[in-house]
């Protein structure tokens, strides 16, 4: 099966409790380069396990959030995690850390992610059909951020 772009996508973001300027700032910022760039159509459904699970039963074909305050939590990530897996979906932190917590951008990105499973205490999810889904989406959300 061919990729789904992300100008064909269904995109499903989270803005979760983050209230302070600066995260709200971030979250629309991302919604935005979403929009700019162009998908078939964005939705919020509010809950991570069931987000995760649209994306493996191809009713969603991306899901992220962790842009600023409001990633979700374990008990989001576990059940759905091994149904995408199981689907074939692709879930990695949206935003990977080095170990001096600073986020990792490019090249460096890329290659931490083909060696690491997902963590179940990541601060940020992305979950998409395909790895190529998975990698443009992340461009275009993190830009300019």
């Amino acid at each position: 099966k061919t990729p789904t772009p992300l100008s064909s996508a269904v995109v499903n973001y989270e803005f979760g409790y983050a209230r302070s300027q600066q995260s709200i700032n971030r979250m629309v910022t991302a919604v935005r380069n979403i929009l700019q760039h162009g998908c078939r159509t964005t939705r919020t459904i509010g809950s991570g396990v069931l987000d995760i699970c649209y994306v493996a039963t191809g009713r969603l074909d991306v899901v992220y959030a962790g842009v600023a305050d409001e990633g979700w939590k374990p008990w989001d990530y576990c059940a759905g995690y091994i149904i995408a897996k199981e689907a074939g979906c692709v879930m990695e932190a949206l935003i990977q850390k080095k170990k001096n917590n600073k986020d990792v951008t490019g090249e460096q990105q890329q290659q931490q992610q083909q060696q690491q499973e997902f963590d179940l205490y990541s601060e940020s999810i992305i979950c998409a059909t395909s790895k190529e889904l998975c990698d443009e989406t992340r461009k275009v959300v993190l830009k300019d951020l």
